[in-house]
């Protein structure tokens, strides 16, 4: 079954029958109690491993509280139903060159709940993912277990100490081979804080030395998504308005990706050419003649590029008469899941009070592009915005009310777009849709990110990032953005302070 390997500086029964209680293995988990008073904790383990009689063995800190019952049983299952050889409960996708694995909090993953001179709190390095197990590079010590039969590295006895023996235990592995990752279904409470010492800054150098070839290390991250198919019996009409100039692999890309993806059938594409070669047009129009078998589609051409005026024009001269529903998405978006459902269910529980509605949006490396819009404030009253997740692998929120969503890919009720006035067309490079979400705000409208709603970004085949690009960015944040949301005082109370 399984044996659990823990060091003490004196011996526990009273821990002994909590781990023996809490892992539902009763007299099947053994128990491997090493009293310590100075022998390093890649020494004691590696006795430890080597001792065990089971092939599933877990390392742990002698101050935990195990939270969850049948922990044991959990564990096991863990391990036979995928193929890592390593699992714990905090780590990191990335390794960084400074030899310290919380280096970039965006790619740290984990739960782990805390008590101190009487005070709790959780470190939330990630949402839970119940029962998914997530791939890292590295781990956190303080409750790890491993498959023998699938390790490729054993523990460095050269490191010395209580110290960096887990950080080049689990990197060690995950470099040569072993499958290292973080388990969400387990949850325990460490009864001390974290805290970094002289010995922990030789171990990191000694690190560095050891691995400094392959620093920094960082895998690719996973797109999780809820594909279920879910069904509306009265689907309100969407128009779905993509501008575009050439790149028309990535235009098909997210045609086809509407049709393949969504089971939503009430809709109309409407692509809003700005630009494109008289060739590129063919090849449009002849992918449209193919697509209408599929989709109502149709093209509006247009020879010059502006957002807001393009989009605003499409809205008023070429919608549908019985369209309820405007879906902006850029031409380099494409759906992962059926987001467009997943949307309209959203719009339509919250019909009285949405504004916007949003989706989850990856790059093409899968880190996340979007996760809803966030405001913030700095001690010295500046103000910003920015993407929540931005950068990170996991960190969005299944369902989450907002500042606002990206048009890269945004929902809208019509009459409540043509009630604010569209997209303001005085900008001139970006910001257009971060106004159009305030202006929702100030109407008393909800905005609402749905993280289950999942689309890749190429972001961004459609607008270049010159300097003159940069500098009409700029203008437009600091000349129309930052005076509307002064002159705004109902945004305020939805911006964040931060220190």
């Amino acid at each position: 079954m399984v044996s659990l390997v823990f060091c003490t500086r004196k011996s526990d029964d009273k821990y002994i029958k909590h781990l023996i209680k809490t892992s539902g293995l009763s007299d099947k988990l053994e128990v491997i109690e090493i009293v310590n008073n100075g022998t390093s904790l890649s020494k004691c383990y590696s006795d430890g491993l080597e001792r065990s009689k089971n092939d599933i063995v877990v390392f742990c800190h002698d101050d935990l509280i195990i939270e969850t019952k049948n922990w044991g049983k959990k564990l096991i299952k863990n391990f036979s139903d995928t193929d890592f050889g390593v699992l714990g409960l905090a780590g990191s996708t990335k390794m960084s060159e400074d030899g310290v694995w919380w280096s970039d909090k965006r790619l740290m993953l984990g739960i782990v709940n805390h008590l101190n001179k009487g005070k709790k709190w959780t470190s939330n390095y990630s949402k839970n993912f119940s029962d998914n197990i997530l791939e890292t590079v590295v781990l956190d010590g303080l409750f790890f277990a491993v498959k023998k039969d699938r390790l490729k590295y054993e523990f460095d006895l050269n490191v010395e100490g209580f110290h960096f023996y887990d950080v080049d235990y689990t990197f060690g592995n995950h470099i040569n081979g072993c499958k290292v990752g973080v388990m969400f279904n387990i949850r325990i409470t460490h009864k001390s804080i974290g805290m970094t010492n002289e010995s922990w800054e030789l171990n990191k150098v000694k690190f560095i030395k050891k691995w400094g070839e392959k620093l920094p290390t960082e895998i690719k991250g996973d797109i999780l998504f809820n594909n279920k198919i879910y069904k509306i019996k009265k689907e309100p009409k969407i128009n779905i308005i993509i501008p575009t100039k050439g790149n028309l692999d990535l235009l098909f890309s997210c045609v086809k990706s509407i049709t393949h993806k969504s089971y939503y059938k009430n809709l109309e594409v409407i692509i809003a050419d700005t630009g494109s070669t008289n060739e590129e047009i063919k090849s449009i129009k002849e992918f449209i003649d193919v697509m209408r078998f599929e989709i109502n589609i149709k093209l509006v051409m247009y020879d010059f590029y502006n957002f807001a005026k393009i989009n605003n024009d499409i809205v008023k001269y070429h919608t549908s008469s019985d369209c309820e529903l405007l879906l902006f998405c850029n031409n380099d978006v494409e759906l992962i899941n059926d987001a467009i459902t997943n949307m309209v269910l959203v719009y339509q529980k919250n019909k009285k009070t949405v504004g916007t509605v949003g989706a989850r949006l990856h790059y093409k490396n899968n880190k996340i592009q979007h996760a809803g819009i966030l405001g913030l404030v700095n001690k010295n009253n500046q103000l910003s915005f920015t993407h929540l997740g931005l950068g990170s692998n996991y960190n969005y929120k299944d369902f989450n009310e907002v500042i606002g969503n990206t048009a890269a890919f945004l929902l809208i009720n019509k009459s409540l777009f043509d009630s604010i006035g569209g997209f303001n067309e005085g900008y001139i490079e970006c910001f257009e849709d971060v106004e159009l979400n305030l202006e929702c705000l100030i109407r008393g409208k909800k905005n609402i990110f749905m993280g289950n709603s999942v689309c890749y970004h190429y972001e961004s085949f459609t607008r270049g990032k010159s300097k003159e690009a940069m500098g009409r960015l700029q203008l437009d944040y600091s000349e129309r953005l930052l005076p509307f949301v002064k002159n705004n005082k109902k945004i305020h109370k939805h911006l964040k302070n931060v220190k």
